[in-house]
């Protein structure tokens, strides 16, 4: 049952239950089909996927695949087939959601408010920020109401596997045999052999060359690639045209005025948080509480102590090691426990020490500021040029949708000279090239790809820049490169190929003719390599400077004390040989370790069970592809 629940949790890791997608604050380039009726990637039971949604999702894990793989993920990218993973995440998802909602479960708008609250890129100082919330969302053109409607469903998703995994229960048996393999102690001797070993003494003939090539020639195609002209115009280009009243400035400044122009009634405190424990025992409250009347009474004798028990005894680490201060904080932006006290104290007081759900406070009310409304003369520039760029937005955007529809009137040489622009030819391009003046392609080329010679379009320019208005003018279908091409790459990666080969065959014949340690060592010379000893105990994931793999992992386990044995783990080849190994022992049941180890178990588990649940939803939904759009986004899904 264990191997079971282990075999089964890795394959399925890489597909969804593991950590569901959750839209993050990861804002890119909006989707190039939200303006066009075609906008969805799946249907589920009436439940739409946009390609809005699958680009979001799709931009978080790249980013954070190139975080964490460097230089490999593009590889590692292609080797799991990312954009097909995205996609079965999002059904998945949608699958969870729609038997969710049969069941009657929601998310209430508090829940969902409190999500906000808690989102890191939605705070200033620790604390929400409304103001920021509204400008990251529209700066990064996404809609409010859209955003809000995702992370409900998200939140509900991950209510729904809270429910369907607090049920789980293992065997106690189950536990034990766990237990005592995670604890169990191995040293072992090793030999890699690598690639490098054989490498100088491999060559490849002509004929070993073309045959890679022909077993591999998807390795070497060029995608379609595209050539455009273009001119480009920015908001500059018709800023003068568009002129501001000062009728529209005042205008805008009394409609305003309350909300963008205005300050609440804010004050300076400063605090001391003392915690309380999650599940609000008696015995802990009660010390918690005799912690803080303690402070109290210190700071009522001497109040200049506030910094230093700040600095020494505040959960509030931000704000501890400013001496608690939290800073000018605007009234209402704090719990309403926190906003009474501020009420009730004079300039200079300190309070009492009162309750949160964050635990007992003790702060001292430094000073208070009146609302405050910016007067018209300070900020009469600023809504002139906002208005004005607002109108050159508009202005442009309608220039831009003129001059596309134009396509047949007049040539794109004709439009950019009444212009007075000047026409670019691009070099030949896919998604991957950075291009002067319009930088990375991808966006560009998901735009024109439906596109042939002679269509016009318009692509907005990253950081609003600016647009170009362009015309396709060849279409490069995809090619395999000729071998006389990259036969010097070809014969790289076949020699690679057949070193890491004959790696792995020098590693199994090790394998099947030493039996001694000295036979083992004895070989080690003659490869010229030293062997390493690595001890570590079953759940290490690393011992010294070695990373300790799944694979190594179990198959040294099943070893006897004495035994040889190849182990291959990914590209690498290991002949090891057991010096000892001492079973776990298991002592206290009661052990935090031990009922770490339950849970994570009963996690294991859980996702067996929904990976079941989901395979049964997918009986019962009807889940549709739009294989057009699919096909469109080179999405490779089966």
């Amino acid at each position: 049952m264990l191997d079971l629940i282990r075999n089964n949790v890795q394959s399925f890791g890489v597909k969804f239950i593991v950590g569901i997608v959750v839209m993050v604050m990861a804002f890119f380039g909006v989707s190039a089909f939200r303006n066009q009726g075609i906008n969805t990637i799946a249907t589920i039971d009436g439940y739409e996927i946009k390609v809005s949604r699958y680009q979001r999702a799709f931009e978080q894990a790249q980013n954070e695949i190139r975080q964490r793989f460097k230089s490999q993920a593009a590889e590692y990218m292609k080797m799991i087939n990312l954009p097909a993973q995205i996609v079965q995440q999002l059904v998945n998802n949608a699958l969870l959601l729609k038997s969710a909602q049969k069941l009657g479960l929601a998310i209430t708008d508090q829940e969902l408010a409190q999500s906000v609250f808690e989102t890191p890129a939605f705070q200033t100082d620790n604390r929400f920020d409304p103001k920021k919330y509204d400008s990251m969302l529209t700066n990064n053109r996404i809609d409010k109401l859209l955003y809000e409607k995702d992370l409900r469903e998200n939140l509900l998703s991950e209510k729904y596997i809270q429910l369907l995994t607090s049920g789980v229960l293992v065997s106690r048996q189950l536990v034990d045999e766990e237990f005592r393999r995670l604890k169990t102690e191995m040293t072992v001797k090793l030999i890699e052999f690598t690639p490098e070993m054989f490498s100088k003494n491999i060559a490849v003939t002509d004929t070993e060359i073309s045959e890679y090539y022909d077993q591999h020639r998807s390795d070497f195609q060029q995608k379609k690639q595209y050539v455009i002209t273009y001119f480009t115009l920015d908001i500059n280009d018709i800023k003068d045209k568009a002129i501001v009243r000062d009728k529209e400035v005042q205008r805008y400044y009394e409609k305003n005025k309350d909300t963008e122009f205005s300050t609440r009634a804010s004050f300076l405190a400063r605090h001391i948080l003392i915690p309380i424990p999650e599940d609000k025992n008696e015995k802990e409250m009660i010390l918690a509480r005799n912690k803080a009347d303690g402070i109290y009474q210190q700071l009522k004798e001497k109040p200049a102590l506030f910094p230093q028990l700040a600095s020494k005894n505040s959960a509030d680490t931000v704000s501890a090691k400013n001496g608690g201060s939290l800073g000018w904080v605007e009234k209402g932006t704090f719990v309403k426990e926190f906003e009474l006290a501020v009420e009730q104290l004079k300039k200079n007081e300190i309070s009492k020490p009162f309750l949160t759900n964050y635990g007992y406070h003790i702060m001292q009310l430094l000073d208070q500021k009146p609302p405050e409304v910016k007067p018209y003369e300070s900020v009469e520039k600023e809504i002139a040029d906002k208005i004005q760029n607002r109108k050159a937005s508009r202005r442009l955007k309608n220039k831009v949708s003129t001059l596309v529809q134009k396509n047949g009137e007049k040539s794109l040489d004709q439009l950019a000279s009444e212009n007075s622009k000047e026409l670019v030819t691009s070099q030949a391009f896919d998604d991957s090239e950075n291009l002067k003046d319009i930088g990375y392609t991808y966006q560009l080329y998901e735009d024109i790809k439906s596109k042939k010679i002679k269509d016009r379009g318009s692509f907005n320019l990253s950081n609003e820049s600016g647009v170009i208005i362009y015309e396709i003018s060849e279409v490069i279908d995809p090619f395999i490169k000729p071998l006389k091409e990259v036969k010097e790459q070809v014969s790289f990666f076949a020699k690679s190929e057949k070193a890491k080969k004959t790696a792995k065959e020098k590693a199994l014949a090790g394998a099947a003719e030493i039996k001694s340690l000295a036979a083992f060592e004895n070989l080690a010379g003659q490869l010229g390599a030293k062997p390493q000893t690595i001890s570590f105990v079953y759940s290490d994931r690393q011992s010294g400077g070695f990373r300790i793999g799944d694979t190594f992992r179990n198959e040294v386990y099943k070893m006897k004390k004495e035994s040889i044995k190849a182990v291959m783990e990914a590209d690498r080849n290991y002949l090891v040989y057991m010096v000892a190994k001492k079973e776990g022992v298991l002592e206290d049941l009661n052990s935090d370790e031990y009922k770490g180890l339950v849970s994570e178990l009963k996690r294991q588990k859980a996702n067996i069970l929904i990976s079941g649940l989901i395979g049964q939803m997918k009986k019962e939904m009807e889940v549709k592809y739009n294989q057009s759009i699919l096909n469109a986004l080179n999405i490779k899904y089966n």
